[in-house]
C-alpha cells in the first residue's frame, strides 16, 4: 500500500501499533495473509484529534500550542529513528522487509523492538492529548474503537474530526519533513 504523506509525522502514525491493530481487526484475508483494503482499514482509521473535535471555523482559528508541536515533533523524530534502524539493518544484513518484521517477532529485546516501542508512545501521547477520559483506554483495539465512534457522531452531527495526515497547523514546520528515501539503483 501507498500513502501519499510526505511528512515523518503521517508516517509514524501508520507505522503505530494503533495503525497496525485497527488494520489486523479491519482487513481481509487471503489463504490467511492479510490483504489492507483501503475502505475497511484505511478510510475506518481514526488518526489523533489533538482535543479538536469542534466546528471547522473553530479548528482554523486554533494555532498549534508548543505541546501540541512537541508531541509532533516526537512522533515525526520516532518514526525518522524508526526508520534509520530499519535501513540500517537492512543493509548490514541485506534483509527484505518481511525479515525486518521477523526480528520483532523473535523473543529478546533488540533494537528494532525498542525503536518500535519509542513510537508507540509518542503516538500515544498524539491519540490521548486532550481525549475526554471516557474514551481512554489502555486496550489499543478498544481505544480506537470508541474514538471512531466518537468521531462518527460528530460528523454525522456536522461537526469536524481531524482527517489523515498532518494537520494544517503543523505543515510549515521544516523539522517533520525529512528527505530520506528509497533510491532505485540504475545499472
Amino acid at each position: 500500500m501507498v500513502f501519499p504523506f510526505e511528512d515523518d509525522y503521517s508516517f509514524g502514525i501508520l507505522q503505530s501499533t494503533y495503525h497496525w491493530e485497527w488494520f489486523k481487526a479491519r482487513c481481509s484475508t487471503l489463504k490467511g495473509d492479510y490483504r489492507y483494503t483501503s475502505q475497511t482499514v484505511y478510510e475506518t482509521f481514526i488518526w489523533p484529534q489533538w482535543g479538536q473535535l469542534m466546528t471547522e471555523e473553530d479548528v482554523m482559528a486554533i494555532k498549534a500550542t508548543q505541546k501540541e508541536m512537541n508531541i509532533v515533533k516526537r512522533v515525526a523524530k520516532a518514526s525518522t529513528n524508526l526508520r534509520e534502524i530499519r535501513n540500517q539493518i537492512r543493509e548490514q544484513h541485506n534483509y527484505s522487509l518481511r525479515d525486518l518484521y521477523r526480528i520483532v517477532e523473535l523473543p529478546g529485546k533488540n533494537t528494532l523492538k525498542d525503536a518500535q516501542k519509542e513510537l508507540d508512545k509518542a503516538v500515544k501521547e498524539a491519540y490521548n492529548y486532550k481525549i475526554p477520559k471516557e474514551l481512554k483506554d489502555n486496550d489499543t483495539l478498544s481505544f480506537m474503537l470508541n474514538l471512531n465512534h466518537e468521531c462518527y457522531k460528530r460528523e454525522n452531527n456536522g461537526l469536524n474530526v481531524v482527517s489523515p495526515g498532518l494537520p494544517d497547523k503543523f505543515s510549515k514546520t521544516n523539522e517533520l519533513y525529512s528527505y530520506d528515501c528509497i533510491k532505485l539503483k540504475y545499472t
